[in-house]
């Protein structure tokens, strides 16, 4: 064999080579593609999203002090700004004198009704007399052992005690009216001073800014010296449970994504290392362009077609986000399994329970009973009332 025959030789052995390899990799592509790939959604237009809650006061005033500031964490519940608290204080002193004046006036109206039924008494009583001196006279008029004058006087002081004792009898109805079918703690003049001191002790409580979560604080604008009005931002707070992610999958690649398939994402942050789980939990019902200030004017003579994308929710594990922390905003790379197409495009369960819930604001007028109880005992002074 000479040198061009084995030159060709080499060749077409390589040639076998390279064909055999490209068929090798064809079928492991193929195959791989037929068992993964193509069960496989990707995309890096990722973006980690979360609650982001505005602090505001409640009340107006000024700010005495600051208690929590950027990059801290605070638990629910736990006091993060101070304001001023004089005014409030002075509110409440004056809300508790006016209930104690109240309950004071509603005593003497119930003393009133008993005044009343002893006044009645003594009217009935009278005009009694009055009827017993007109029937005597009016027996001895006619044999003139009293004279006419006498008489006609004994008529007219019968029916002058009756008008009074009908006059008693009204005033009694109307004392009644204003006391009936209640008592002096429940009366609606002290009823209406128990709400005035809730809602100054509520004033005064609400002075006192509270964490509605746990989470990291940022975002403050507070400065102690500072007025602020009630619905003034103070900070944000930002709960580091309650984060997600929202993928903008393109609307080519919808079609096989469902409600309920696991993703698995990477975050810059945190590279290779971490490989997040999580769940498809709803799709968005419109494009990011269709929810945007300016919506999208299709129809018009200058139409180009651009591909949208749909935001896709999707939850994280909870275990996950404790050990290895999101911010808000860092950009992920979501890989959906969309093996299992049985779920649905678009939620069907209507939610019936709170998603989110804090308890910071479910006991700021515990004391107010005890205090109102307090009030109303020092001011009912008549044993019979109280």
């Amino acid at each position: 064999m000479n040198e061009e025959e084995e030159h060709k030789a080499a060749i077409k052995k390589w040639v076998s080579i390279v064909t055999a390899l490209f068929l090798v990799a064809l079928i492991v592509f193929t195959v791989a593609w037929l068992i993964w790939w193509r069960f496989e959604e990707e995309t890096d237009d990722a973006y980690v999203n979360g609650n982001m809650i505005l602090i505001t006061p409640q009340q107006k005033g000024i700010i005495t002090t600051i208690l929590a500031d950027n990059t801290q964490l605070v638990e629910e519940g736990q006091p993060i700004v101070e304001l001023d608290k004089t005014d409030y204080e002075i509110a409440l002193n004056r809300a508790k004198a006016e209930l104690g004046n109240a309950v004071r006036s509603v005593v003497q109206m119930f003393v009133k009704v008993k005044e009343l039924e002893a006044k009645r008494d003594a009217s009935r009583a009278d005009f009694l007399r009055a009827c017993l001196d007109y029937k005597h006279r009016r027996e001895l008029v006619d044999d003139q052992s009293v004279s006419v004058e006498e008489f006609e006087h004994s008529q007219t002081s019968a029916l002058s005690a009756f008008s009074g004792y009908k006059e008693v009898e009204q005033e009694l109805e109307a004392a009644r009216a204003r006391v009936g079918n209640t008592t002096v703690s429940r009366h609606p003049e002290v009823e209406r001073a128990k709400a005035n001191l809730q809602a100054a002790f509520l004033e005064l409580h609400r002075c006192v800014v509270r964490a509605p979560a746990r989470g990291i604080i940022t975002q403050r604008k507070a400065q102690v010296g500072g007025w602020v009005q009630a619905a003034d931002a103070l900070m944000s707070l930002v709960p580091i449970d309650q984060v997600w992610v929202d993928a903008n999958y393109r609307e080519v690649d919808l079609k096989n994504l469902r409600i309920g398939q696991p993703v698995h994402l990477k975050s810059d942050m945190y590279g290779d290392e971490v490989i997040f789980k999580g769940t498809i939990v709803g799709l968005n019902p419109g494009t990011g362009s269709v929810f945007s200030i300016l919506p999208p004017q299709n129809a018009s003579g200058n139409w180009i077609k651009i591909l949208q994308r749909i935001p896709v929710k999707i939850s994280l594990d909870a275990d996950q986000i404790k050990n290895f922390p999101l911010m808000l905003g860092l950009s992920m790379t979501a890989t959906a399994y969309t093996r299992d197409r049985t779920g649905q495009r678009l939620s069907r369960t209507v939610v019936r329970k709170p998603i989110y819930k804090t308890n910071v604001y479910s006991q700021e007028l515990e004391g107010v009973d005890e205090m109102t109880r307090k009030i109303i005992a020092e001011n009912i002074v008549l044993n019979d009332y109280k």
